[in-house]
């Protein structure tokens, strides 16, 4: 309103009236019309309403998008929990009926080998003796009667022959010694079921698993087995009728993950098959529901798998994720289409109330204009006044836009020099982000309206004595004077292959731990030395000894490989932990420490840290008698590097001088679909002497080069849409280009490993990395392919 007053009082006093349309276009007199667009941003510059109204209708139009993502997003969430839910209950009913039918064959023969027992059958001889006639053929006979999944019985001596048959009688000579059930049974001496590994009926190519007991004497001694066919057609007809709509499937394994029966059938019964993600679940609970991404013969599916309590079976059962969804696709579709439909009659409101609005103003305009003009001279001072007020504010607007540009910009280049002369991580990225504010500032001034990452292990050998002798001085401040720390290393220390920086954490975590266990002050050791590690036994180690200063070594280290490491102790005097706690000390989160005093991370830190490395942790703690920590770790084939000092940095001004000439001669090919990270990148490298071409995708980048473009280095990005970096550089590869490839990623699978560079042969930096050694990276590498 304000705008057009101005306009009016201004023409009245030029003696010539202003006139302000409605219309689409307005044609001031002796000019060019005025275009729509120019005419809306006319008034929404003078209508601080209409201004309000249109916000207002933007935000109702974001929150009706985001409500409508938000709930096709949790109908999704209910429709996988409800399928989740349905599997599960399925799972349950389906593990039980297995469970039945597998111990109702399991009852037969305990209900044999209790008879046994009560005969006075002991000894292999009596068994081979008093089982082989035909009267026990006919006892047989009749336990299988009304068990259709139990196809045989059969009794088996101590040396493997046949002693009697279910199916008939006499019984051949047949030995059964090199099977795998009665390898086992005969080594172990155990009361619990076996259950072997399925066999194909070569006459009719049914399918059989058996379930074998041990006979055992008074004295544990190996009397022979008793042994139940069951025949896994039975379960194929049990879970057809159970299928769970006609998109699933379920299936029987062994618990060490052999197939044993599936509805859809498949032809690999007896086999491990697919990549069998339950036995993972398995580990840490007896049932679970998890997403699978490849099926056995299909796609995605969700699988609730449970395994048998007492038997080592797990029934697993699937259905499709894509049948899972059919229902919640066809209600997203809608109501995205129903929201679409919503959004774009509150955009059609909007337009024209603004419509209506800008006429009303315009006619309000008019109007006032018309009544100015009558009053006359009789106003003509307060116009002149309010002429010289509105000139004053738009001159005050204008130097004020001016002086903050003026100062953006000055902001800007500082901000860039900043960026340019420091490699410190800490100054220039504040720099860096400070520069994206610059930019919209500029363009807020202009137009009144105008994204970081995993770290990994980096294993070098390390001299641990060194960094105990340093860590220990560290200790030394920070324990407090209560706490007494003593170190002993063995000499001729060996270099161990560890992370330096996440291995004087891990000391740091357990000396904190420590001295938390000791509130009344103690003392602290840590100790170092050398061990050799024979091979395992049974997943196993013995290896005995003691370290300097140290009680003597556990018996054994679990799954700790056969080899040299460097065993790094932690000891304490303090309260130690019970049993209990002790055996969950490494899992993540558990602690016994009050709400404030600790997360539960230090020692599963500490595990992680050892076992990833390839070494081993163990724990021995005692209530009363303090706590030891003894790492493993793998040692180094080569001796540790002695760190050196750092040179001190340059000044800015020589840094910048020195980078400027580097890339003098070296044409570089940048590709980074991320337009702030490639035009920074482009601008640093620029300055450093390089010739820059920019590619905002691989497929850009190949079509520079299929055009004659011949770049020293490329330097690459990996996740691009379309095609990858690494994909590109495989493209390049098959080519025949071996124009060197430095990829510039924060990608942190395999693709920083040896193998994965050495597939295509090129050079990997993680992101963030600093300038300078993108630079040094990018010459060394153009100066070994020059």
């Amino acid at each position: 309103m304000a705008s057009g007053s101005f306009r009016s009082i201004v023409a009245s006093l030029n003696h010539r009236p202003a006139l302000i349309s409605s219309d689409r276009t307005a044609q001031p007199k002796g000019g060019m019309p005025i275009p729509p667009i120019r005419h809306w941003q006319a008034h929404l510059r003078a209508s601080r309403p209409l201004r309000i109204l249109l916000l207002i209708g933007g935000l109702s139009v974001a929150v009706l998008l985001a409500a409508t993502v938000q709930y096709i997003d949790s109908m999704r969430d209910r429709e996988m929990e409800g399928a989740e839910r349905e599997l599960s209950t399925l799972n349950l009913s389906l593990s039980e009926q297995t469970a039945s039918a597998t111990q109702s064959v399991d009852l037969v023969l305990t209900t044999i080998i209790e008879q046994l027992k009560s005969d006075g059958i002991d000894t292999p001889e009596e068994y081979v003796r008093r089982m082989g006639g035909r009267d026990t053929y006919q006892m047989l006979r009749a336990r299988i009667t009304g068990l259709p999944q139990l196809d045989a019985v059969t009794m088996i001596a101590a040396d493997g022959h046949l002693i009697n048959f279910s199916r008939y009688y006499p019984i051949p000579p047949v030995n059964v010694s090199d099977r795998d059930y009665f390898a086992y049974l005969r080594d172990h001496d155990t009361t619990a079921p076996f259950i072997g590994e399925p066999v194909q009926n070569r006459g009719n190519g049914s399918w059989t698993v058996y379930l074998a007991r041990r006979i055992s004497g008074p004295d544990g001694s190996f009397v022979g087995l008793v042994l139940g066919a069951i025949e896994l057609s039975y379960f194929q007809r049990i879970y057809k009728a159970l299928q769970p709509d006609g998109d699933g499937s379920i299936s029987l394994w062994r618990r060490d993950g052999i197939l044993l029966a599936r509805h859809p059938v498949l032809p690999d019964i007896g086999r491990p098959l697919g990549q069998r993600h339950f036995l993972k679940v398995l580990e840490s609970a007896n049932s679970g529901v998890y997403f699978s991404s490849g099926g056995l013969n299909d796609g995605a599916r969700l699988v609730a798998t449970r395994a048998l309590a007492d038997y080592p079976l797990v029934v697993n059962v699937t259905r499709k994720l894509d049948a899972v969804l059919d229902k919640w696709r066809i209600q997203a579709w809608t109501i995205g289409a129903a929201s679409a439909v919503g959004i774009a009659a509150l955009l059609l409101s909007l337009w024209a109330l603004a419509r209506q609005f800008s006429a009303y103003e315009a006619a309000t305009r008019a109007m006032d204009a018309a009544r100015r003009a009558v009053e006359g001279r009789e106003q003509a001072e307060h116009a002149l006044r309010q002429s010289q007020k509105m000139e004053a504010i738009g001159q005050l607007t204008g130097g004020v836009a001016h002086d903050f540009n003026n100062l953006l910009q000055a902001i800007g280049i500082n901000l860039h020099v900043i960026d340019s002369r420091t490699e410190d991580e800490r100054i220039a990225g504040p720099a860096r982000l400070a520069l994206q504010a610059v930019e919209r500032g500029a363009t807020l001034t202009q137009h009144l309206l105008a994204f970081s990452r995993r770290q990994q292990l980096r294993p070098v050998p390390v001299d641990v004595a060194t960094l105990v002798e340093r860590t220990s001085r560290l200790l030394g401040r920070t324990l407090g004077q209560s706490v007494r720390v003593e170190t002993e290393v063995a000499p001729g220390l060996w270099p161990a292959m560890i992370d330096p920086t996440q291995l004087e954490m891990a000391v740091l975590n357990l000396a904190l731990n420590a001295r938390d266990a000791m509130p009344g002050g103690g003392t602290l050791w840590i100790l170092a030395g050398n061990r050799t590690v024979a091979g395992p036994a049974a997943g196993d180690l013995a290896i005995g000894g003691r370290l300097p200063g140290a009680g003597p070594l556990p018996v054994q280290v679990e799954g700790l490989a056969a080899g040299d490491y460097v065993v790094l102790r932690v000891r304490d005097t303090g309260t130690g932990m019970a049993a209990e706690v002790a055996a969950r000390a490494f899992e993540p989160f558990f602690t016994t420490k009050e709400v404030g005093r600790g997360t539960g991370l230090g020692l599963s830190m500490v595990h992680g840290l050892a076992t990833q490395s390839g070494g081993g942790v163990e724990l021995d703690s005692r209530p009363g008698l303090g706590t030891t920590v003894t790492l493993y770790l793998p040692r180094a084939e080569q001796a540790a590097d002695v760190p050196t000092a750092p040179p001190p940095p340059p000044p800015a001004r020589a840094r910048v001088a020195e980078t400027a000439p580097v890339g003098a001669g070296c044409a570089i090919l940048l590709v980074d679909d991320e337009e702030l990270v490639r035009s920074a990148t482009a601008g640093y490298l620029a300055q450093a002497g390089f010739a820059v071409r920019e590619a905002a995708d691989a497929a850009a980048a190949l079509s520079l080069l299929d055009h004659g473009f011949r770049p020293d280095v490329i330097v690459t990005d990996h996740m691009m849409p379309g095609m990858t970096g690494l994909e590109m550089a495989r493209t390049l590869r098959a080519r025949q280009d071996e124009t060197p490839i430095l990829m510039v990623t924060g990608y942190a699978e395999d693709l920083t490993s040896t193998a994965a560079a050495r597939d295509v042969s090129l050079t990997v930096l993680s992101k963030p990395i600093e300038p300078s050694r993108l630079v040094r990276s990018i010459r060394d590498m153009a100066s070994v392919e020059g």
